[in-house]
């Protein structure tokens, strides 16, 4: 039961924060895939495509509601696997290490054995990529689903043709979650629709998963504070901006995946546009993981609390 209660906490947690911060993750997706010859905005920084979106569109319908729904079904799920179970994992992994050890005396004072220091973080590492990866692989399509409709979202005029955003002068393709996720598995199918980059998908949740938790983890073990809101606050938009900057890479690849292209298409932009283009939209994002976790982790630990389930 404490498991439910651990995954009853993070879902909800995950989805608040996800939800009050979609318009990071819109700009983010929209600046990734938008085309660098004839870009859709022409601003040159992150905020001035979040101001040019907010003129043309308002904010609200602008960046604020482009899949939500989906945004908010999957951080439920998402959100539940990886967070919910990531202290179970990490536990029982502590428990199967200590059993393979003749000697416990590294598990016991990690802090002043450099190794035992190192075991315990990979561990944590470890526990977080495996809770990642789990709740990716189930929730791809939905991630799927968001990327197309934050993508695809601009306002729209009487005959159904975009006139705004990335689909300007194209016709609307998609109109609510479930009909997205029906319209992409009907023309695309499962592995090349709904499942398309879910390699990526599962690698880049296992990366930002276990750079994210086990560094909030490990932060919080060696600042020596008790645990309470100023701590849950500062570990949160470390572990945030430190996770980003791990994923942003493989980040920029999912999206353009998920929008229908291949490896090959990938490596061509890659060529054209150099390594810079693997972290455009890094301030968005970096900003949006922060405030994400600066919202997220509280909201879950005070949930582990009020469930009566230990910190993380």
């Amino acid at each position: 039961m404490s498991i439910v209660r651990e995954m009853a906490a993070a879902g909800p947690g995950c989805a608040v924060a996800n939800g009050i911060l979609n318009a990071f993750e819109t700009t983010k997706v929209k600046l990734q895939l938008q085309d660098p010859v004839r870009p859709a905005y022409s601003a040159n920084t992150s905020w001035g495509v979040m101001q040019q979106i907010v003129r043309e569109e308002g904010f609200v319908r602008g960046l604020l509601t482009p899949g939500l729904s989906a945004s908010l079904t999957r951080s439920c799920i998402y959100g539940g696997y990886r967070v919910g179970l990531y202290s179970t994992i990490r536990d029982e992994l502590r428990f199967l290490q200590n059993n393979n050890n003749k000697s416990s005396r590294d598990q016991q004072r990690p802090s002043s054995n450099p190794k035992a220091l190192t075991n315990v973080i990979v561990m944590r590492i470890a526990s977080g990529m495996i809770t990642g990866g789990i709740g990716a692989m189930l929730t791809c399509p939905l991630d799927v689903v968001r990327t197309r409709m934050q993508a695809d979202a601009g306002l729209v005029n009487k005959n159904g043709i975009y006139v705004t955003g990335l689909r300007r002068g194209q016709a609307v393709r998609y109109n609510s979650m479930f009909s997205t996720l029906v319209s992409i598995l009907k023309e695309e199918g499962l592995a090349k629709g709904i499942y398309r980059g879910a390699t990526v998908t599962v690698a880049r949740a296992s990366l930002l998963n276990g750079a994210q938790l086990a560094s909030y983890d490990t932060l919080k073990k060696i600042s020596g504070r008790q645990e309470g809101p100023i701590l849950h606050l500062t570990c949160a938009l470390a572990s945030g901006v430190i996770a980003q900057t791990v994923v942003m890479p493989i980040d920029t690849i999912k999206s353009s995946m998920m929008m229908g292209n291949n490896w090959g298409n990938v490596l061509k932009v890659l060529r054209t546009n150099g390594p810079i283009w693997l972290y455009r939209g890094y301030l968005p994002a970096c900003a949006g993981q922060g405030l994400i976790m600066v919202l997220q982790m509280p909201l879950i630990e005070q949930f582990r609390r009020f469930l009566g389930v230990e910190a993380i």
